[in-house]
């Protein structure tokens, strides 16, 4: 049996009456046009159009290429059925709390028009979470351990700030950087060594009224309500800030914090998607 590209250079041609056009069609040269119908009329042993006339073609060519018309409609017409059904799968996108919330949600409409439609959820888990048992396709992490046959993209690095609700981020101004020794810094146990880190690009002595939270957003939520000051990524909740609920009294000042990245499960979504999404996602981080 001829190949289907013979087969589909015949339909081409029979229902442009042109080889160039056909070959536009195909985005293949002429040349290989003529060449496809070279192979398909020596495996039929019968010409395919009349002598004298090289583009008319015979009532067999005629029934052929109808033939190939119909079934590469019933492909075409399976293949977008197909992808239909592809397009129902709901895909897991799993981030820490903070990040989900403050940033992911509120982009999420945007970005998924962005990558295509496929719809997407949100899993919001803390840093403690069980990741490694926690079912997502596409997971946005702050370390770089990633499922095993998982593909990984880089996102970005947090700059980390220490940011303040406005009743108190205006008195710290006005006092400088000798004002954060008599402040209250809440410090997540799961961002270990951020405070720290800031504090010594600041280069000023800790403050003795320092109160943990076992979550990051348990604390950006406290500051927020007013019960102290967080070192936080800027990036991460620059909505929040914008939005008046922190400020940044030292905004000048920072530090380095993790590298986000992004890690995905190739069978269930693909590298062109994913890139989509994340450029969407976090095109302003």
């Amino acid at each position: 049996m001829p190949s289907l590209r013979a087969l589909a250079t015949l339909e081409a041609v029979v229902r442009t009456g042109n080889i160039v056009a056909a070959a536009d069609d195909l985005c293949v040269t002429p040349g290989a046009v003529s060449k496809q119908l070279g192979q398909l009329q020596e495996a039929l042993a019968v010409p395919l159009f009349e002598k004298g006339h090289r583009l008319r073609p015979t009532p067999l060519a005629m029934e052929l290429a109808q033939a190939v018309r119909t079934g590469l409609r019933q492909i075409r017409g399976g293949w977008e059925a197909a992808a239909r059904q592809g397009q129902q799968h709901v895909l897991t996108l799993a981030a820490n709390t903070t990040l989900s919330v403050h940033w992911l949600m509120p982009r999420l409409v945007e970005a998924q028009a962005a990558a295509g439609g496929c719809p997407i959820r949100v899993s919001a888990l803390h840093t403690t979470d069980d990741w490694q048992s926690t079912p997502f396709d596409i997971g946005i992490m702050r370390t770089s351990w990633r499922p095993e046959g998982w593909q990984y993209r880089e996102i970005g690095v947090e700059r980390l700030t220490l940011l303040a609700p406005p009743e108190r981020a205006e008195p710290l101004r006005r006092a400088g950087l000798a004002g954060v020794a008599a402040e209250t810094i809440l410090v997540a146990d799961t961002r270990s060594g951020e405070f720290e880190g800031w504090i010594e690009a600041a280069g000023v002595r800790p403050p003795a009224a320092i109160r943990p939270a076992p979550h990051f957003y348990i604390a950006s939520q406290a500051a927020m309500a007013g019960q102290g000051c967080i070192v936080g990524p800027l990036n991460v909740l620059t909505d929040i800030i914008d939005q008046g609920r922190l400020v940044a009294p030292f905004p000048e000042i920072t530090s380095t914090g993790a590298t986000l990245r992004a890690a995905f499960d190739p069978g269930r979504c693909t590298a062109a998607f994913v890139d989509k999404l994340l450029k969407a996602l976090f095109r302003n981080l």
